[in-house]
């Protein structure tokens, strides 16, 4: 292609002059300057180009890593929460390792009221218990919540205690701060928020 479009060059140079052996000795001169002339700079140049062409590569995959060291970043943020509801405590109940049970369950935990195990945490009562075990039962469709919560945090009386507080008219210890954080939990979630369990928890336990 550069061949041709030297020759053609070369032959309009020489179009207006007369056809003899000069004209074609700088026709053919011309052509070879235009062809040979690039051809050689471009060799001259070519290491460098294809340097060049390498350093921006390696810059390109310099990036990578970091764009993966970000999205490793962003992983190392979420595992701890994957790990909370993969590692579970070997008798964990099964019945309580479902995503909407366990959001609850992780804001009790770092609200203080579960342990790591999700278990009481030292200072909590079992009214307080009871009140927690009914409510994530209703707002998660739980049944058997006595068997399953009695069982795993070997409270065995809470029914009895939730009646009692209910018949009363009274409230757990710290019953207002649970709510507070069942309705910041479920108002961060519309899959918890939009269900007809939660609104109707949140109708009968409004402050």
């Amino acid at each position: 292609m550069w061949l041709l479009i030297s020759i053609l060059v070369g032959r309009v140079a020489v179009s207006r002059l007369q056809t003899d052996a000069m004209t074609v000795v700088m026709f053919v001169v011309i052509s070879l300057v235009i062809f040979i002339v690039p051809m050689a700079i471009y060799m001259e140049y070519r290491k460098k180009i294809e340097q060049l062409s390498e350093r921006k590569s390696k810059k390109a995959s310099s990036v990578t890593p970091a764009v993966s060291g970000s999205s490793g970043k962003s992983q190392s943020v979420t595992e701890p929460e994957t790990a909370c509801r993969s590692s579970f405590p070997p008798d964990f109940p099964d019945a309580l390792k479902g995503d909407r049970t366990m959001i609850f369950m992780e804001a009790l935990r770092h609200e203080g009221f579960l342990d790591a195990e999700y278990r009481p945490h030292d200072g909590c009562n079992a009214t307080q218990m009871a009140f927690i075990a009914d409510s994530i039962a209703a707002i998660c469709n739980i049944s058997r919540q006595w068997k399953i919560f009695g069982d795993y945090w070997h409270l065995n009386n809470m029914r009895q205690l939730l009646d009692v507080k209910n018949r009363r008219g009274s409230k757990a210890d710290k019953e207002d701060v649970i709510i507070s954080i069942f309705k910041k939990v479920a108002e961060a979630d519309s899959n918890i928020r939009d269900t007809a369990a939660y609104r109707s928890w949140a109708k009968s336990n409004q402050n």
